[in-house]
C-alpha cells in the first residue's frame, strides 16, 4: 500500500518493520522490491509526493561555496522515484579499471567489477534495454593506441516512480508513504543501533511519527544522506557515521561541458562517436578516466546577413556579452571571427560537430556537503557545497582533447581547437548563471563519492558491504557509496549495487533475532 504521510491514520506504520528504507529513488525502489520479493516487511518512506511540489523541492535549497555548480533545489528531484523521473535514460556499465588504484587515483572500490556483474541482466531488464550485458568496444582505426570507441545504451527513459507505483501499492510486504520527511534517527543506549527514524508530514503542527526497524537504509542521494547524517547530531555530536570526520567528503561530480567544435575534412556518415583513453594510456599519461563524445552536427546553412551577425557577435567579448543581453541567452561561440562566419554559412563545405566531455574526478578530501546556518521548515540546517578540482583534473581534459586532435589528424577526419580557458596557467571551469541556464553547464547533475565505501574506516563511511561504519543496521544505497566516478553515468550502477544489497541483506537478516548479533 502506499499511504500519504499527512493522512492523521498512521497505525500502518505502528508495527516493527524488518527494514525502514528513506528515499523511493532508483536505489530505494530497487532495495524495496529485492526485499520484498524474499519475504521481508518494508518500510518505503518518501519525502515528496507523486508529483514535484514546491513545499518538497524547496527542501533541497542550499549554499553553493566552491565552483560554480548548478542550484541545489533545481539539480535534483524530490518525488515519488527519484531522480529517475528526470534523467536522460543514458546507461554504461563502469569499466574493470575504474574500480583498481592507479598512483593518480590511491583511494579506490574495495570491491571489483566481478562483484557487480551477477546484477547486469536484472539491472539491463529494471531499464528496458534489451541486451543483457553491455555492447562491446566498436573497432577503432588508430596509429597509438589512445582510445577505445565504447558504446552506451539508452533506457526509453524508465520512470521507476511511474513503472513501480501500481506494484508498489499492491504488494503486501511494502508498506510505502509519501510526504513523510525523515527528520531524526534516534540510536539506541551503545550509540550503534538505529531503534527508529521519526517521520512528519508538511502540517506544521504535525507532532510527527517514529518507524521501527530492524534495519534501516538510507537512499537519499549523494547530498541529501551526507547532509541527513550530519544533521542528526543530538546524539553524537559530529552526527551518525562520522566518527572519522568522513560524512560528505570527497563529493565528485563528472565535470563536463561541450568542450570544443569540430572541424571536419568531409561531411560524416556516423552521427556520434565515444572515445575514452585505454588503460594504458591514462597509465603512461598519469591521468583519470573520461569520455569524449563526438557528434556530427548536420545543419542547415544560415543566410548571409544571420552569418555575419553571428560572426560579429563572437567576435569581441563585448559584443558577445551584449547579443546574450538581447536574445536571454548566450550564442553559441566557440570558433569567433572568419572561421565562425563561414561555419554557420556553409555547413556542407565547412562541416563540423561537437565535442563534449565528461571526467573521472579526483579525490578531494576537501571537496564536500557541509551544514550552513539556515535551516530549512524541518529546523534541519541546509547542506553547503563546497566543490573542487585538482591539477590533474584540469590535466585529465587537456591531455582527453589533445589526444582527440591527434588521433583526428592522423585519420584525417579534421580537427579541433582547445578552449583557451583550458589552455591558461591555472585553469578553472567557466560558470556563472548564464552557462548554467543556456545548457552549458559544469557538470553532469551526478553526485557522488559523499558517503564513499571503503574497507578501512578512515578512508570512506560505508564498508564494502554498503554498512556504516561503527553502525550495526544502518546502511547507504546509491551512487553517495561509490569508490571512485569513473566517467559513466551513475543510474546503472546504483541499482547493480542496490540489488548487491538486497542479496546481502536477504542472506543475514534471519527470520528473527537481535539485528547487532547478525549484521557484522
Amino acid at each position: 500500500m502506499i499511504l500519504d504521510a499527512g493522512s492523521p491514520d498512521r497505525g500502518a506504520f505502528a508495527r516493527p518493520f524488518d527494514i525502514c528504507i528513506v528515499g523511493s529513488g532508483p536505489a530505494g525502489m530497487t532495495l524495496a522490491r529485492s526485499l520484498a520479493a524474499r519475504g521481508f516487511d518494508v518500510a518505503l518512506m518518501e519525502g515528496g509526493s507523486f508529483d514535484v511540489t514546491v513545499e518538497s523541492q524547496e527542501m533541497y535549497a542550499g549554499e553553493i561555496v566552491g565552483l560554480d555548480y548548478m542550484d541545489l533545489d533545481v539539480v535534483r528531484i524530490r518525488v515519488f522515484g527519484g531522480c529517475s523521473e528526470h534523467w536522460s535514460g543514458r546507461t554504461g556499465v563502469i569499466p574493470a579499471h575504474d574500480f583498481l588504484p592507479m598512483p593518480q587515483r590511491p583511494l579506490a572500490w574495495p570491491i571489483t567489477k566481478a562483484d557487480l556483474d551477477p546484477y547486469q541482466p536484472e539491472a539491463s531488464e529494471i531499464f528496458e534495454l534489451g541486451l543483457a550485458w553491455q555492447p562491446p568496444d566498436l573497432a577503432l582505426p588508430q596509429a597509438e593506441q589512445r582510445f577505445r570507441n565504447i558504446q552506451f545504451r539508452q533506457s526509453p527513459p524508465v520512470r521507476m516512480g511511474q513503472k513501480y507505483r501500481d506494484e508498489i501499492a499492491a504488494n503486501p510486504r511494502i508498506t510505502a508513504a509519501i510526504n513523510a520527511n525523515l527528520v531524526d534517527m534516534r540510536l539506541g543506549p551503545d550509540l550503534a543501533t538505529v531503534t527508529g527514524a521519526v517521520f512528519r508530514s508538511y502540517e506544521p503542527d504535525d507532532p510527527g511519527f517514529t518507524v521501527s526497524a530492524r534495519v534501516f537504509a538510507l537512499c537519499l542521494g549523494g547530498f541529501e544522506t551526507p547532509r541527513m547524517m550530519l544533521n542528526f547530531n543530538s546524539q553524537k555530536p559530529a552526527g551518525i557515521g562520522n566518527d572519522n570526520d568522513l560524512v560528505g567528503r570527497y563529493f565528485c561530480e563528472h565535470p563536463s561541458r561541450e568542450m570544443a567544435l569540430a572541424i571536419y575534412t568531409h561531411r560524416r556518415e556516423i552521427m556520434q562517436d565515444n572515445y575514452a583513453p585505454t588503460p594504458e594510456f591514462m597509465e603512461r599519461e598519469g591521468i583519470l578516466d573520461f569520455i569524449l563524445r563526438v557528434t556530427w552536427r548536420d545543419r542547415a546553412p544560415k543566410s548571409l546577413a544571420d552569418s555575419l551577425k553571428g560572426a560579429l557577435e563572437c567576435a569581441t567579448p563585448f559584443t558577445e556579452r551584449l547579443g546574450a543581453r538581447i536574445r536571454g541567452g548566450p550564442r553559441d561561440c566557440l570558433w569567433g571571427g572568419d572561421e565562425e562566419f563561414h561555419r554557420l554559412h556553409d555547413p556542407d563545405a565547412y562541416p563540423s560537430g561537437t565535442v563534449w566531455m565528461a571526467c573521472e574526478q579526483s579525490l578531494i578530501r576537501d571537496s564536500r556537503v557541509m551544514l550552513a546556518e539556515e535551516t530549512d521548515a524541518f529546523g534541519l540546517r541546509r547542506m553547503r557545497l563546497d566543490w573542487k578540482l585538482d591539477e590533474i583534473d584540469y590535466r585529465t581534459m587537456l591531455t582527453g582533447l589533445t589526444a582527440l586532435g591527434q588521433h583526428f589528424a592522423e585519420q584525417d577526419i579534421g580537427r579541433i581547437r582547445i578552449p583557451d580557458w583550458l589552455l591558461a596557467d591555472n585553469p578553472r571551469l567557466p560558470g556563472g548563471a548564464g552557462a548554467v541556464h543556456s545548457g552549458d553547464w559544469n557538470g553532469g547533475y551526478h553526485q557522488m563519492c559523499t558517503t564513499r565505501m571503503a574497507d578501512d574506516p578512515r578512508e570512506g563511511v560505508v564498508d564494502r558491504n554498503c554498512r556504516v561504519h561503527g553502525m550495526d543496521n544502518l546502511y547507504i544505497g546509491g551512487s553517495s557509496v561509490f569508490g571512485s566516478p569513473s566517467y559513466v553515468n551513475p543510474t546503472y550502477t546504483i541499482v547493480q549495487l542496490a540489488l548487491r544489497l538486497g542479496d546481502h541483506l536477504g542472506a543475514v537478516l534471519p527470520a528473527g533475532g537481535v539485528v547487532g548479533e547478525v549484521l557484522q
